[in-house]
């Protein structure tokens, strides 16, 4: 069984999801620009050529996968911080029990025991 995760604790990983947050706000703000950006050099005509335009194509296309991930991580964090506040923080959403300190030292937004997600995660590879 892992360590009880003390309200100490509690504290320094809400400071580290805010932290977390807040740089990926930033990041996938940027991520928006760079696509937004590059959609407006597209669709302006401005390419040379159609190799040119297949890049434009495929950058656009990761950033949006990019700022597809930053959404879902914020996501996570915004929830993480919602189960802090609410009091549930720690707490597997699965099956009830407490996550493992090291767990949300390593993950501060898990949401379920290291049992529930390699359940789910194995679950998820049948399908």
């Amino acid at each position: 069984m892992g360590t009880i995760v003390t309200a100490s604790k509690i504290l320094a990983l809400k400071a580290e999801i805010e932290k977390d947050l807040k740089r990926l706000r930033e990041e996938a703000r940027e991520e928006f620009r760079d696509t937004q950006k590059m959609g407006e050099v597209t669709f302006a005509g401005e390419s040379h050529d159609r190799a040119e335009e297949a890049e434009q194509a495929a950058t656009v296309a990761v950033n949006l996968l990019n700022l597809s991930r930053h959404t879902e991580e914020i996501r996570a964090c915004i929830e993480a911080l919602h189960r802090i506040e609410e009091g549930d923080y720690g707490i597997c959403i699965d099956c009830g029990e407490d996550i493992e300190l090291n767990r949300l030292c390593a993950n501060p937004v898990a949401q379920r025991c290291v049992s529930c997600q390699v359940e789910g995660e194995s679950l998820k590879a049948v399908s």
